[in-house]
């Protein structure tokens, strides 16, 4: 990893080459130990669709030192502490956070059990069907499947373009060798990234580090699928029927990766359309026009390319209005952001980002998730410098940029058949 230039930050590489991130807070009473892996959607072939979010459930289910699942969860939840994990299209990680004096026991019981699982295949055909029950509850989360829909709108026939926890007739079909050896070969030390952050020193951190991830055998870790752009021709709308009391709309629009300086301009260009109570389209289609309880703007980085999308929830008679309505506020970021608008938007920004590093799991994951992924770390104070250099030519030029009506696709998940009325909205 590139050199640190944050005071706050101590980084170490271990004699396996595994990277060790040390960020003491003193004035915390807890610590949290996040291990970072280059595992995810983005790293699986198709007909493992789901691999890497398996492999995580497993891991959970039992090891060396705590042979079940109870007693994995017993030894952290035993002190008051808290254990988790989640996959992504670009990583996965595994954290535990606990009162500062436990620190060591969380670094060796998620040592444990992500670099020595046992993988019992009674117990990974136990956990094949919770992420099948998992799938299933998907569809019947229609906001979270039309974000999947816009997905395979934006990246079709690639990795990023798939649900991260894969199909059921993929989950089905990935066999327990294949499970192992998918672990062994992505869970290597220069692949992974440990990053504890909360009340405790650097070098007790290193030396925690250096003793528990002592035994580890590992093989030759693959990269993530390169982005293609898609072809020209490729679908713009998808309409998948259900018959739900909401009709869930999903606009998306090619975005910036995480390389990109102007991710910063991006961040306060969507804050200001969707983000908050008092973002343009809360105030426009709810406060003013009523056509929507849920309606919210994100932006999303990755490693080479990005996304930015507007989700609205809305009744189906509302949904045409809606969708015009949010198009509308869309296009007028091209007009520009008045000086006010931006100085309260720049406001709401840094303040949500200083308030949530006080806890030591966000701390954790600011550093791991742009050290694992980009090989270098910004702290708080630069991105706020970053921030604060927006400039209202930058907004209205990037605007310009993404927000193009050649450039929309829409994914829309509810009680319709025909695409057509929702090509119309997006002069197709």
């Amino acid at each position: 990893m590139a050199a640190a230039t944050d005071p706050a930050l101590h980084q170490r590489t271990l004699d396996n080459g595994l990277s060790v991130l040390a960020l003491p807070m003193p004035h915390s009473r807890s610590v949290t130990v996040g291990f970072y892996f280059g595992a995810g959607s983005r790293y699986e072939r198709p007909e493992e669709a789901g691999i890497s979010h398996l492999v995580e459930h497993c891991c959970f289910k039992g090891s060396p030192g705590w042979p079940t699942a109870p007693q994995i969860s017993a030894a952290i939840e035993g002190v008051g502490g808290v254990l988790n994990a989640g996959t992504d299209r670009e990583y996965t990680v595994y954290y535990a956070k606990v009162p500062a004096a436990h620190a060591e026991v969380a670094i060796d019981v998620l040592a444990d059990i992500v670099l020595r699982p046992l993988i019992d295949a009674e117990e990974l055909e136990k956990e094949r069907s919770v992420i099948l029950e998992e799938l299933a509850m998907v569809e019947d989360n229609p906001g979270q499947l039309a974000e999947i829909v816009l997905d395979g709108l934006l990246w079709p026939g690639q990795a990023l373009g798939r649900d991260i926890a894969g199909t059921p007739e993929s989950v089905q079909a990935i066999p327990r060798d294949r499970t192992v050896a998918y672990r062994r070969d992505q869970y290597t030390p220069d692949n992974a990234l440990l990053s504890i952050a909360g009340a405790i020193d650097p070098e007790q951190a290193f030396a925690m580090a250096e003793r528990s991830v002592a035994v580890w055998e590992y093989g030759c870790a693959v990269g993530p699928e390169t982005y293609a752009a898609p072809p020209s021709d490729s679908p713009r709308v998808r309409v998948q029927a259900k018959p739900s009391e909401q009709a869930h709309l999903v606009i998306g629009l090619p975005g910036l990766s995480a390389r990109d300086e102007d991710r910063y301009a991006l961040s306060v260009l969507t804050t200001v359309l969707g983000d908050g109570m008092s973002s343009r389209l809360f105030v426009s289609l709810r406060e003013e026009l009523g056509l929507a309880y849920d309606v919210h703007a994100s932006a999303s980085n990755l490693r080479d390319t990005g996304s930015l999308f507007v989700y609205l929830g809305v009744d189906p008679e509302n949904a045409l209005p809606a969708l015009r309505a949010a198009l509308d506020q869309l296009a007028g970021l091209r007009d520009g952001v008045p000086a006010a608008e931006l100085h309260r938007v720049r406001e709401y920004l840094k303040g949500r980002m200083l308030l949530n590093m006080e806890d030591t799991r966000a701390v954790s994951s600011w550093y791991g998730v742009q050290a694992l992924l980009l090989n270098r770390t910004r702290s708080v104070d630069e991105i706020v410098e970053r921030i604060e250099a927006v400039s209202p030519e930058q907004l209205a030029d990037l605007a310009g940029r993404l927000i193009r009506d050649d450039a929309l696709h829409l994914g829309v998940v509810g009680p319709f058949e025909a695409q057509e009325p929702f090509r119309e909205a997006l002069h197709l």
